[in-house]
């Protein structure tokens, strides 16, 4: 029966002892069957030593972390080992993966995504997008707070599976909004603000970056003019290429026209893999020439300044 000083909560002790919990009168006491009172520090220890406890915690950050349910939670950290940051960046890839809450799942109107779409489109077009005449596409990022210029917004796009930058046609925003578990400005202001957990595993931001080539290309060219490969490269290697500045550096003064998809792919793995100093570059490896040309390059640029600081 319920005590009037307090509520009395029971478990099993790790030796089959019976452990009570006494939350009465902001005083936590505790005993361990008929044998006397447990001190605070003793109680302490045996919560941390629970098995049960840990994964308790883990599933309650979860739950704050990506606002779904217990079920959920607990489904995805099981998936991914009980590593939360890992668990997290999963279910932001791929969210409708993950939901095992029914009311995770009905959470999202399909009728409000397309009333949200309806308020920023441009009506002779049927697509949110931008140009003289029609500003939806900058009205929708501004109130979802969302840079134009950011990596963030090339993450939307990839997260939207957006074809032609500077518009998103209606099944694209509908089926994205939809992977992403949003129906409304609040919803997506919350979620772009996570944008960036989408992309933290290797493989997830593998597939970004080769998404973003052909965003950022011109609709039906084959290759990415040079000033909008250095432009996206600067958003989205920013962080992850120690020569970043070099490479645009040499791309922008060798009067190259534009970058083949081969070697918008590859350079992902030169700066993924090869060191500042280029000591493991292997000259004999199958680079694209313009990598080849840049490692001389930047060889010659580290003669040059270990002479001077000899001189």
């Amino acid at each position: 029966s319920t005590q009037s000083t307090g509520e009395i909560e029971r478990e099993r002790g790790r030796e089959g002892a019976e452990v009570y919990w006494n939350w009465s009168g902001g005083r936590v006491t505790s005993r361990i069957s008929s044998q006397g009172s447990t001190p605070l520090g003793t109680m302490m220890n045996f919560q941390s030593n629970s098995k049960k406890h840990p994964k308790d915690r883990m599933i309650a950050k979860f739950m704050q972390l990506t606002a779904t349910g217990e079920k959920t939670a607990n489904f995805c950290l099981s998936v991914h080992g009980w590593k939360l940051d890992e668990a997290c960046d999963y279910y932001f890839s791929n969210p409708e993966k993950y939901a095992r809450d029914h009311k995770q799942q009905i959470l999202v109107d399909r009728k409000k995504i397309q009333h949200l779409f309806d308020r920023y489109r441009d009506p002779s077009t049927d697509v949110i997008g931008v140009d003289a005449n029609h500003d939806g596409l900058l009205r929708f990022f501004q109130e979802i707070q969302l840079d134009v210029y950011s990596i963030n917004a090339l993450i939307f796009s990839w997260r939207l599976g957006v074809a032609v930058q500077g518009q998103i046609t209606r099944e694209e925003f509908s089926s994205g909004l939809m992977s992403l578990g949003c129906d409304s400005v609040d919803k997506l202001r919350s979620r772009v603000a996570q944008l960036d957990n989408d992309i933290r595993q290797p493989p997830k931001f593998k597939e970004f970056y080769q998404y973003t080539f052909t965003f950022a290309k011109d609709a039906g060219a084959k290759n990415l003019g040079i000033e909008d490969a250095i432009r996206t490269w600067k958003i989205v290697l920013a962080g992850r290429f120690g020569l970043l500045e070099d490479w645009c550096t040499f791309v922008a003064q060798h009067d190259r026209r534009s970058i083949t998809r081969d070697t918008w792919n590859l350079l992902l793995d030169f700066a993924l893999t090869i060191s500042s100093d280029l000591s493991n570059y292997d000259d004999e490896g199958a680079w694209p020439i313009l990598i080849d040309e840049f490692v001389e390059w930047v060889r010659a640029k580290m003669q040059v300044s270990a002479a001077s600081a000899m001189s």
